[in-house]
């Protein structure tokens, strides 16, 4: 077990220790002084078989995941955390959310969010990465920011949990393994419970996500790199829900790009006033990296080369 703590650490050093502290053995966090009381914070961490387990706690904090903290963040995580001791409150989704003792949180590292941490406080979380949940609940873009109050299912996960974490020094490596599996399992059964209680994604909801990504790669189209991550990441959503609202359209993200630049090609190889740009230059401004297979894209959609586009136009 790794347990760490700034009782003896320098007052004016410990935001930027606990800063690192929770970053590395959570998820990269923002931290700041919040209340009256002194920034004060305990990790206790564990991996029990392929799973972080830890107790945190402390007060006196502000703790904030910005887009700054989204992009630093290499691999994401779900953080599933208990509410074992005090209160605090959270922000996201643009609201504000009280959480008290035996509440169940659930942040997700690709989208934003805050926690108000001033009074003493003490929670137990269980850390994954995103796919092993994504792959296990449906609708799993509205996973990040839930909280959870007072559903069996979920309270058997909690006491599950906590059994875990002061049990795991005793665990066979089989067993820890087995713990690890049954808890993300577990967690995502009482997730999906919970779901049957929540509206889903509307039709209205899918649409207007759709004919936002069109918008993207309308103005976006000349990016060399813009991929459905780029896409998913600027609508905060996943890129797996990203790509399911296509093929309700019959369509995958990437087929929707290359149908915008060659579209754009079409138009700027027929204009008068791009008659003095050579054919690279025009598909390398609409995100083409590589004539050929410009000219093979360019083929499929209007089988003619683009030389013969521009004839004929």
């Amino acid at each position: 077990m790794i347990s760490l703590r700034t009782d003896g650490v320098r007052p004016r050093e410990r935001v930027e220790y606990w800063a690192d502290l929770v970053s590395r053995h959570v998820t990269p966090m923002r931290i700041e002084p919040s209340g009256q009381s002194p920034l004060r914070g305990e990790v206790r961490a564990q991996v029990v078989g392929n799973v972080t387990n830890a107790e945190v706690s402390g007060q006196g904090i502000h703790a904030s995941h910005t887009r700054t903290e989204v992009a630093r963040t290499s691999g994401h995580l779900y953080a599933a955390c208990v509410i074992l001791d005090g209160n605090a409150r959270i922000k996201r989704r643009g609201g504000e959310i009280e959480l008290h003792q035996g509440n169940v949180l659930i942040t997700d590292s690709r989208h934003e969010f805050a926690f108000d941490l001033g009074r003493p406080w003490r929670h137990l979380v269980l850390s994954m990465p995103t796919e092993w949940i994504d792959s296990r609940v449906p609708s799993s873009e509205t996973i990040g920011g839930i909280v959870v109050r007072d559903r069996p299912l979920m309270r058997l996960w909690a006491a599950y949990l906590a059994n875990g974490y002061s049990m795991a020094s005793e665990f066979t490596p089989s067993a820890a393994a087995a713990f690890a599996r049954h808890s993300i399992e577990l967690l995502a059964q009482a997730l999906e419970e919970l779901q049957y209680d929540q509206p889903t994604p509307s039709d209205a909801w899918r649409a207007a996500i759709f004919l936002q990504a069109c918008q993207i790669i309308a103005l976006r189209f000349g990016e060399s790199n813009l991929s459905p991550e780029d896409i998913a990441r600027n609508l905060r959503i996943s890129t797996r829900s990203l790509s399911r609202i296509f093929a309700a359209h019959n369509q995958t993200v990437m087929r929707r790009v290359f149908d915008e630049r060659v579209r754009q090609a079409k138009e700027l190889l027929a204009a008068p006033e791009s008659a003095h740009r050579s054919i690279t230059q025009i598909a390398f401004s609409c995100g083409f990296n590589d004539s050929s297979h410009f000219g093979r894209v360019f083929m499929q959609r209007t089988q003619m080369t683009p030389s013969e586009w521009r004839r004929r136009n």
